[in-house]
């Protein structure tokens, strides 16, 4: 081996530990930076996660909203269906007794038209008189306490709601003022149950 070589030779063994202190000085700066991107890597995680456990929570509590949008809709028609069925119930309880009271007016307007005509004979016996009168009132209590009233039309202005016109009478009564009622209109409740057979003034 030449002078020269042995020289070379020496200087780089004698800067080998140089150069490997070197390297491992840099080294730790290496593992200092991994953990450094394993926490960062962790972060990202958790925020990730933290947006996906967000957009859930939401989801869930639009999911909570709705259901009780749903809940309280079905609340307030069942309530409403409740009170319908009710009122329908007390209605129908109300006007049950309409049709057995139309079949009891004519009899009623019969004993009336005894009446009068006991009244234009003056021969008929007072006692006959009386017990008619007597049956007539008794047979008006009883209507009263179904609800039912007569109309009072004489004097009127005439009203299709509650009047029935079948004559019409020169007067000096104002135009369409009832005249005479040839027959008695009843009222059920707040329901005409028979409008009254009326003459009006022309």
């Amino acid at each position: 081996m030449t002078e020269h070589k042995k020289e070379e030779h020496k200087q780089h063994k004698e800067n080998k530990p140089a150069e490997e202190k070197r390297l491992a000085e840099k080294k730790p700066d290496a593992a200092k930076a991994e953990p450094q991107k394993i926490k960062i890597d962790a972060l990202k995680a958790q925020e990730n996660q933290s947006a996906a456990d967000a957009k859930k929570t939401a989801e869930l509590a639009e999911k909570l909203k709705a259901a009780e949008d749903k809940y309280l809709r079905l609340c307030a028609e069942f309530d409403n269906f409740r009170k319908r069925t009710e009122a329908e119930k007390i209605e129908h309880a109300k006007y049950a007794a309409g049709k057995f009271i139309e079949a009891v007016l004519p009899v009623l307007d019969s004993f009336e038209r005894s009446q009068k005509a006991l009244d234009a004979d003056a021969a008929a016996g007072e006692e006959v008189k009386k017990g008619f009168a007597l049956i007539h009132r008794q047979l008006e209590d009883v209507l009263q306490k179904f609800g039912v009233t007569k109309m009072t039309a004489v004097g009127q202005l005439f009203d299709p709601r509650f009047h029935e016109a079948v004559l019409q009478k020169e007067s000096g009564q104002p135009a369409q003022t009832v005249l005479e009622e040839l027959q008695t209109g009843y009222v059920l409740h707040d329901k005409v149950l028979r409008p009254a057979m009326v003459v009006v003034a022309k």
